[in-house]
């Protein structure tokens, strides 16, 4: 790297101490976290109003691991699955299964059974945990997997699935613990790892060329993302302790990581299942929460549904928005609206990040910014044809290095080696620039990845199932803008040169992806015919194309 390279580099300060805390491994570092907070409040279950203490949730994890350990043989480095919205019983596996040093792979409640089979191959968990919510499924995708899974436990008190226990033992979680009535956390002789390779985490990240990969984080990564939540902390400092309020889905690398920090750096968490409007609003004011975890569609609910006037929000300070972009409008409206939110923080991370690497902090960031460097981390802008690093203000992919950057693509060496170059650099396939201050702008994706509600969908995994209708000749899917949901999937079909593929309907094609894919996944921004799907000479989808003919259609409509 030459010296001009170097000095293009921007880097965020260093750690200001041991990201282990002086612990050998995440659960005695989880271990130590949940004892320091003690008695205090430490989770609060929306919906029903349930509460936990963290030396409670450290009591219930370690009599998890002890079950898990004696009853199925759970070693350091087994993994474990988690299936399952948000809701009490998930942190307990979690701290479980990091006492123990096994590895966690929480996965999307919403998949399709192909979709789950594809994720438990990827991760190979021994055991799943799993709600009613997604019990059909999951169960007929672990009927699939008998080679590694050997049982399912189920959160509640009813047995959905009894069928079951021919292929993949079925229990309930109340009958799984019952053989332990309690465990001394401080007594359990926690094992030592390697943090900087022992991994903690299998989180799913979609790809632009297929089925979700499982990006692995370490331990180190972990605890790297603790230090910098609770090191810049006063970003979002307020004069009372902090209350958060999270309806963001735990399975999803921001609400996992968000939670393993609220644990870990004593704030308090108000969670709900999903978004429902009067709850979200009536949480608020009942808990007093002054820390809103958020994406654009919440954002922007709050700046103009008219129930919002209905509730006393004063008690919110800050709101954190990730997964997509906020748009400058949508923040001046929200602020507008509630006087009293002092900050509007946004920032740009990634699964394979971790967390937010990048994060708005202070009082001075630009409309547009999605802020500056973090701690530990290094960020350069590369051409990404030359590789040749830019300089302030030129456009180029990011790049990232340091403690969060994950460990790779767990079963996928080719994927790991694209992503992460023998230097250590994360290349996002995101397109931004920084300038002479240091803010960071995100403007365009060299990735395909269309942004559903937070959600991250791969257009080739849509387009490949509609390839496989007999009345589809090909196919291409791009995100189409909307302002609440930030883009909808649109497939543009041609039809094949038959009686079938002149019979075949948008509804009929809509619905043929709805029967085989996830929710987000499904086809929310329509269909549209076209003679031949836009391609360069060496076949890539010449997407772009697409979105110009969008927006030629959508101006000619406005005339």
């Amino acid at each position: 790297m030459t010296n001009q390279e170097s000095e293009r580099i921007v880097s965020g300060p260093p750690h200001k101490s041991d990201i282990t805390a002086g612990c050998g491994s995440l659960g005695s570092f989880v271990r130590s976290k949940l004892l320091q907070n003690g008695s205090d409040i430490a989770l609060i279950d929306g919906v029903y109003g349930t509460e936990t203490t963290y030396m409670e949730l450290l009591e219930q994890g370690a009599r998890v691991a002890e079950c898990l350990r004696r009853d199925v043989g759970i070693r350091s480095g087994d993994v474990i699955g988690l299936v399952s919205e948000n809701r009490l019983e998930f942190p307990t596996i979690l701290v479980g299964s990091f006492l123990l040093g096994a590895t966690v792979a929480p996965i999307n409640l919403t998949y399709s059974e192909r979709e789950f089979v594809h994720a438990f191959n990827l991760s190979r968990p021994r055991i799943v945990f799993l709600s009613a919510f997604a019990a059909d499924r999951v169960v007929a995708a672990a009927h699939q997997c008998t080679s590694f899974i050997e049982r399912l436990v189920l959160f509640g008190d009813e047995n959905l699935c009894e069928d079951a226990s021919a292929s993949v033992p079925y229990t309930l979680m109340e009958q799984f613990v019952a053989p332990v009535s309690f465990v001394n956390p401080l007594a359990m002789d926690i094992v030592p790892t390697n943090v900087q390779e022992h991994v903690a985490l299998i989180m799913c990240s979609s790809g632009t060329t297929g089925l979700p990969k499982g990006v692995q984080l370490t331990q180190a990564n972990v605890m790297a993302s603790v230090a910098l939540t609770e090191e810049s902390n006063s970003l979002t400092e307020t004069e009372d302790p902090m209350v958060v309020l999270c309806v963001l889905p735990w399975f999803h690398a921001f609400g996992c990581l968000s939670l393993i920090n609220v644990l870990c750096i004593k704030e308090r968490m108000v969670a709900l299942p999903k978004f429902e409007d009067f709850l979200y609003l009536g949480c608020i004011e009942t808990y007093r929460c002054n820390t809103l975890l958020s994406v654009p569609p919440i954002v922007l609910f709050l700046a103009k549904h008219p129930l919002v006037d209905s509730y006393d929000l004063t008690s919110v300070r800050t709101i954190i928005c990730g997964a997509a972009p906020l748009s400058r409008e949508t923040e001046e409206l929200v602020l507008q609206r509630l006087p009293h939110v002092q900050h509007i923080r946004q920032g740009y991370g990634m699964s394979e990040l971790t967390l937010a690497t990048l994060i708005q902090s202070g009082e001075d960031h630009k409309p547009g910014s999605v802020g500056r460097v973090q701690i530990g981390t290094q960020v350069k802008v590369v051409d990404p044809t030359t590789g040749k690093s830019l300089g302030p203000n030129e456009r180029g992919e990011l790049c990232f290095r340091g403690t969060q950057v994950m460990k790779g693509y767990i079963g996928d060496e080719q994927a790991t080696r694209y992503t992460i170059d023998t230097e250590g650099w994360l290349h996002s396939g995101d397109v931004g620039y920084y300038d002479e201050d240091g803010e960071f702008f995100v403007v365009d994706r060299l990735k395909e990845l269309i942004k559903y509600k937070g959600y991250q969908v791969p257009p080739a995994e849509i387009e490949a199932v509609l390839l496989t209708h007999p009345a589809v000749l090909d196919a291409a899917v791009i995100g189409v803008p909307d302002e609440a949901a930030g883009e909808l999937p649109l497939a543009f079909v041609v039809r094949q040169p038959n009686d079938a593929g002149a019979a075949v309907s948008e509804t009929e094609i809509v619905k043929f992806v709805a029967d085989r894919a996830s929710a987000a996944k499904r086809l929310h921004g329509g269909v549209r015919f076209i003679d031949a799907i836009p391609k360069n000479l060496s076949g890539k989808v010449l997407r772009r194309e697409l979105r110009e003919l969008v927006s030629g259609e959508n101006r000619r409509a406005k005339l």
